[in-house]
């Protein structure tokens, strides 16, 4: 018969109470944390997708944070143009009202003081800002998009934001967009000059110049003319040198203007509108997704609490029955073996 060592036996009984000691202290870590998994080497394929998971749901989250950006801006800019609307209607109504032979001059000059206002309301609409940046400045945020005289400071650049995966959406319109009717076609003259009426009575004079975009703020060389564009400060200002001047057909030949103002205002609106329904339904779909996410990590990494603590209750059990059986042996001394 072969003897057992008292080294052997020792070592074999401080493995047995190692092991049942990690197995209860593993389940009460476990335990702890609710998660089944609480080191990688416990489920290496469902700790890498766990891991992918939690990515994604991180990624969707600065999503979220950028499509509300993104909401925020688009809805000042559509509140902007729509007050920038009910302005260019208001002035188209005062010029039908006053395009008729009813009114004198002097009653229209009193009613240029109510335009000039509306022409400081645009100036303010066109320089509005979310925080410390302009909205109609392009990209180059911090610039006062337009000066006094409604002369477009900023640049053609848009700002876009990922809302979700690969899909990228513009947050603002250029000053140039909103309040000038062809961004993209050449200067053209100044709006007094654009009016045959103007032509027919050589003594009118108006008391102030016509606001105008001009290209580099000189005369031209060429022309000896300025180089305007159609927008809504020259169409106001226009409108209140000919309230001033008492010029109806002046006043008339301006609504043809005004419709086309408005008609334009209200394609903004409605492709502002479009944007804002796209990341809505990207916020809506990252909602989802992250429900899908945590509901799948959830399956992954997340302990069954019921057989969690079952198990727990039954290792302590087994440590218990461990250091019982283990006790005599570990009491023995060299007088016990002696007296064997």
């Amino acid at each position: 018969m072969t003897r057992v060592s008292e080294n052997s036996s020792t070592a074999s009984l401080k493995y047995a109470l190692n092991k049942t000691k990690q197995k209860v202290e593993d389940l009460q870590l476990k335990g702890s944390t609710l998660k089944s998994i609480t080191r990688p080497s416990d489920n290496p394929v469902s700790n890498v997708e766990a891991m992918a998971l939690t990515s994604a749901t991180n990624d969707n989250i600065q999503y979220l944070k950028n499509a509300d950006f993104a909401l925020l801006n688009l809805s000042v800019s559509e509140k902007s143009i729509e007050e920038l609307t009910d302005i260019m209607t208001k002035a188209k109504e005062i010029a039908i009202a006053q395009s008729s032979d009813f009114f004198n001059a002097d009653v229209r000059k009193n009613v240029s003081n109510e335009v000039q206002q509306l022409y400081n309301q645009s100036l303010a609409i066109a320089n509005k800002k979310v925080g410390l940046k302009h909205i109609f400045s392009g990209t180059s945020t911090l610039t006062v998009p337009f000066n006094g005289q409604g002369e477009y400071l900023g640049d053609k650049g848009k700002i876009s934001l990922e809302v979700s995966r690969n899909f990228y959406v513009p947050i603002n319109l250029t000053g140039e967009e909103v309040f000038f009717n062809s961004p993209d076609s050449g200067r053209e003259e100044s709006p007094v000059e654009k009016f045959e009426q103007l032509k027919d009575t050589p003594n009118v004079k108006l008391n102030r110049d016509l606001a105008s975009e001009k290209e580099t703020g000189e005369v031209d060389p060429e022309s000896d003319k300025f180089k305007s564009r159609e927008n809504i400060f020259s169409q106001l200002q226009a409108l209140t040198s000919a309230l001033e001047n008492n010029d109806p057909k002046m006043i008339q030949g301006l609504l043809e203007k005004f419709d086309t103002t408005i008609s334009r205002l209200v394609t903004l609106r409605t492709r502002i509108g479009s944007i804002e329904n796209s990341v809505e339904s990207s916020k809506n779909n990252l909602g989802s997704e992250n429900i899908d996410h945590a509901s799948r990590r959830s399956s992954l990494v997340d302990a069954d609490v019921t057989e969690l603590f079952s198990d727990i209750n039954k290792q302590q059990a087994v440590l218990k029955t461990t250091y019982q059986a283990s006790q005599g042996l570990m009491n023995q001394t060299l007088m016990d073996y002696l007296h064997r």
